[in-house]
């Protein structure tokens, strides 16, 4: 029997959601690196009460190697997942409301309105999806293994649109959009309406993935796909931007400069600035202010010292500026964290 994730406002434990999910979805097989909450990473000892404020997301698995998204929900906060896959995978997506941000190794894409976006994944690539708090999301994504492709539906290199068996065998991330048919962009919208009894809604949404994936791959083969530039990050150039993630990570009040980190890591500003974005799926600048934000707010409700040390201990040397940067980011002053008057709300 095939399986089936639903994630609702009710869930208490999205981290048996999010697991589960990796068992039936190819991009994610490999496994979750990364989870970032309410701009607060998060590990599996710190629960996640919810990712959806109100509708609904289901996932079906429609056989091994191939599974559907079917999202209409709005995201309760800003949260980011990092995951890989173990084998070359697929993921097509098609947005009809709020944009989703995917970054990959050399890459990045986000939705737009009536064309579909695909990202093309090697073996153990790992993929960051970003959503945004507050925001509405209405799309239907199939994600599949190449193994699925080749092996399940015996389907040969003449079969599939020609990008995939390329970058397959290059074992390179290929991310882009082409444009669907209006045909087709129905056939996604059925997925939303579905309207029969438990046993036949699975086998309906199943029936429709299936073709709406032989549909969108006809509109792949037939458009002139759209790649996105390239960015070309070597692995030793990786492994120095993973580096100073973990440098932030230690100590985050630590100044850095572009100038300096480019000279010391001998990466070019360009690769500091836009390859750390399109390897963590955020700017360095982003990630830099988010570990702080988070050292202040431990700081705040776990001990005793002076707002303005934690200021200092933060990375600020004015403590003004760091009520001003807290109050930006939490909507709320830091005393009023401390006197337990107001809760801290990432916006």
């Amino acid at each position: 029997m095939n399986r089936k994730v639903l994630i609702s406002s009710d869930d208490l434990d999205m981290w048996k959601k999010l697991e589960d999910i990796q068992q039936v979805d190819p991009a994610l097989s490999g496994g979750i690196q990364h989870v970032v909450y309410g701009h607060q990473a998060h590990g599996r000892d710190q629960p996640i009460t919810r990712l959806i404020a109100s509708g609904y997301e289901e996932i079906h698995e429609v056989e091994a190697g191939f599974c559907v998204h079917i999202t209409d929900g709005v995201v309760a906060q800003n949260w980011r997942l990092t995951a890989s896959s173990l084998g070359s995978a697929l993921r097509l997506r098609l947005a009809f409301a709020g944009e989703a941000g995917y970054t990959a190794r050399d890459s990045r894409v986000s939705d737009e309105a009536t064309r579909c976006s695909f990202i093309i994944l090697p073996p153990g690539e790992l993929l960051t999806a970003t959503f945004k708090g507050g925001t509405a999301y209405r799309y239907c994504s199939l994600s599949l293994s190449r193994d699925y492709l080749v092996r399940t539906l015996a389907l040969d290199d003449d079969e599939i649109p020609p990008v995939l068996p390329m970058y397959w065998s290059r074992r390179e991330t290929g991310m882009g959009h082409f444009g669907v048919s209006k045909a087709s962009l129905n056939q996604a919208s059925r997925l939303f309406n579905v309207r029969c009894s438990p046993g036949w809604h699975d086998v309906t949404v199943r029936a429709l993935s299936l073709e709406l994936l032989r549909m969108l791959f006809h509109d792949w083969r037939s458009a002139r796909t759209h790649l996105r530039p390239l960015l070309r990050i070597t692995p030793s150039e990786r492994a120095r931007l993973v580096r100073l993630r973990e440098q932030i990570d230690s100590d985050p009040a630590v100044r850095l400069t572009l100038g300096l980190l480019s000279s010391r890591l001998k990466l070019s500003r360009n690769k500091l600035h836009y390859g750390f974005k399109q390897c963590f799926g955020i700017s360095l600048h982003e990630y830099q202010t988010e570990r702080r934000m988070q050292r202040a707010l431990k700081l705040l409700q776990e001990t005793p010292l002076p707002i303005s040390e934690i200021a200092a201990l933060s990375g600020f040397d004015e403590p003004t500026n760091f009520t001003s940067a807290f109050k930006k980011y939490f909507s709320a002053l830091p005393r009023d964290i401390r006197a337990g008057t107001k809760s801290a709300v990432p916006t």
